[in-house]
């Protein structure tokens, strides 16, 4: 198959590729060419872009399908994180990253999506995170166990990694408490796990609460640290700058999660809601839906809605430095409380990065190229439009470099590619 008549933003070049012409071979882009070059055989079916712009497909790198699905009957999980990313391909995301929950059912959904695959985003998990002994998120609920590894043992964590790290596409750590308390888990459990991990080629993303967790994280090895950290004085930038240093200097990626923020910052609040309505993030008619969740309204467990505030603002304040450091940062939403969809998060998310002052070119790498980066090896598409990715990619209507509503805005979606196959069917004439 071949598209005509596009402009490409292969996640590589500075600018479009004006006028192209992109073949896909066997679910993958095999030739990203002038359209006056000539065809080196029988590419296929021809599709007309009609002008349009070819960005990488979007990743969320950083949601829990799994979790939610736990919550459901155990005949219905599998179907439903499937649904979930059928639902996120529509709203072009191709692939989305679990950074943890039970792994029945993670590998249940795998399974699912195997048999109709190109229908819904490609899935990437976690499994169980590791945390400390009734640590975050298993606290005292029985229930939750399956969503996470406890320990407090860095011997025992070491061998779990390395049981986990065969059935998984990489690991993840909470390293959220304070130190030396039985719910944080130890430093040298942290470093056992990175070890492990790494020696099967996997890599670890660590959620972090503090600087001084993340500067532990990095310490010990981790690939990616998940979350913006709380500041202790979140009226200087130090911080900030002192992070991106270290970020920037031992290649680390770095998922904000701003919206996750966002959420627990103003939730309850009826006019973030109207805020999202008029942003194009919901409609009205989602409102009564979103006010009905049980969460509305009430206090989030671990994060307050003050301190949620303060990393959300601080976020805001230092993200493009980070970036100007050098800082490599992905989009992942964590969570939707109060928005209609997991898909729309991700969309906020991007908004909010461009929001936070990051050139649009960078916000689209933080949505692919970045995000596909950080998990690993096994991310066998790069997030880019080159000879030999996997096919999954964005059509959009007007160029994403000039606004970021042509991105995020689905009315600019003309279709997407999944491992190859095309959600729309323009001949060329």
């Amino acid at each position: 198959m071949s598209i005509r008549n596009v402009n490409v933003i292969d996640g590589v070049a500075p600018g479009p590729i004006a006028g192209a012409e992109v073949v896909v071979t066997d679910g993958r882009f095999s030739a990203i060419r002038p359209a006056d070059a000539q065809p080196a055989g029988d590419d296929g079916p021809v599709l007309d872009a009609r002008g349009g712009y070819l960005v990488p497909g979007l990743w969320e790198s950083h949601t829990h399908l799994g979790g939610h699905a736990f919550a459901k009957p155990e005949p219905e999980r599998a179907k439903y994180v499937s649904q979930l990313l059928t639902d996120f391909l529509s709203a072009g995301v191709t692939t989305v990253v679990d950074l943890g929950g039970p792994l029945d059912v993670e590998l249940a959904a795998r399974d699912y999506l195997g048999r109709d695959a190109g229908t819904a985003a490609g899935l990437f998990f976690a499994g169980p995170a590791f945390t400390g002994v009734r640590g975050w998120p298993v606290l005292d609920d029985p229930a939750r166990a399956a969503i996470a590894h406890q320990t407090n043992d860095a011997d025992l964590a070491y061998r779990q990694t390395l049981e986990l790290a065969d059935q998984v596409d990489f690991l993840k750590c909470i390293y959220d408490g304070e130190p030396g308390a039985p719910d944080k888990l130890p430093f040298d459990a942290l470093k056992a796990i990175v070890a492990a991990a790494h020696e099967k080629g996997k890599n670890v993303l660590v959620h972090v609460h503090e600087r001084t967790d993340l500067e532990d994280a990095v310490a010990a090895g981790a690939d990616g640290i998940e979350h913006a950290f709380q500041p202790q004085d979140p009226g200087s930038t130090a911080e900030a700058r002192d992070v991106a240093a270290l970020l920037a200097e031992t290649n680390t990626y770095y998922c904000p999660t701003l919206v996750t923020w966002e959420q627990l910052a103003h939730n309850g609040e009826a006019g973030y809601l109207q805020k999202l309505v008029d942003g194009g993030f919901a409609t009205p008619d989602d409102l009564p839906e979103i006010t009905a969740r049980p969460i509305y309204g009430r206090e989030f467990p671990r994060h307050s809605a003050q301190d949620s505030r303060i990393r959300f603002d601080y976020a805001m304040r230092t993200l493009a430095l980070m970036h100007d450091a050098g800082v490599k940062i992905t989009a992942g939403s964590d969570v939707a409380l109060l928005m209609p969809s997991p898909p729309v998060a991700l969309l906020r998310e991007l908004h909010l990065l461009a929001e936070a002052g990051l050139p649009l070119p960078a916000v689209l790498a933080a949505g692919t190229r970045h995000s596909a980066e950080k998990i690993g090896p096994p991310a066998t598409a790069p997030g880019t439009i080159t000879a030999g990715a996997v096919a999954d990619a964005l059509l959009l209507d007007a160029d994403p470099y000039a606004d970021i509503a042509h991105l995020i805005d689905r009315a600019h979606h003309v279709g997407t590619l999944r491992a190859g196959r095309a959600s729309w069917t323009e001949p060329a004439v």
